[in-house]
């Protein structure tokens, strides 16, 4: 088993919209090919400064994403905050360190590009599947409440 955590290329959308999908849990079918929507977004992804999404592979194949945006900041002596979101590694490969060497990653990266801090928003429901124990165990504190706010029905 080859672990490798790189920056998300082009040829990734498949891979990342199978892994979004949970089909490998049972929850939905499998996506055969992405729709216009999902394909402007990723191109808008892609060509985003600051936002930057990683991938997890295992002898080629996704198994694992997370999203890191870095935004400029007046605040903090003009150092960026940086903001993770969608971290997911597909049911298979979970506690196997993939999320582990994941945000490994993006914390390196982050350091090395002069990021103050690092936020992060998990679900509640997650403080008992180990989502909440692993980013403690990466350093995260618990330290502000979180809201959200969605602006449509879907």
């Amino acid at each position: 088993m080859s672990l490798l955590i790189r920056i998300a290329e082009e040829n990734d959308l498949l891979p990342l919209l199978r892994l979004f999908s949970r089909a490998d849990e049972g929850l939905n079918p499998a996506v055969s090919a992405p729709d216009g929507a999902e394909v402007a977004t990723w191109d808008e992804m892609l060509r985003t400064d600051n936002l930057t999404t990683y991938v997890a592979l295992i002898d080629g194949v996704v198994i694992g994403t997370a999203l890191f945006v870095m935004i400029p900041n007046l605040g903090y002596s003009c150092r960026r905050s940086g903001f993770i979101e969608a971290m997911v590694v597909s049911s298979k490969h979970r506690r196997d360190g993939i999320a582990t060497q994941l945000m490994s990653r993006i914390l390196g990266d982050a350091r090395a590009s002069g990021c103050h801090k690092i936020q992060l928003l998990t679900h509640k429901r997650h403080s008992t599947d180990g989502a909440h124990a692993f980013y403690r165990s990466m350093g995260f504190e618990s330290e502000a409440e979180g809201f959200r706010l969605y602006l449509d029905s879907d």
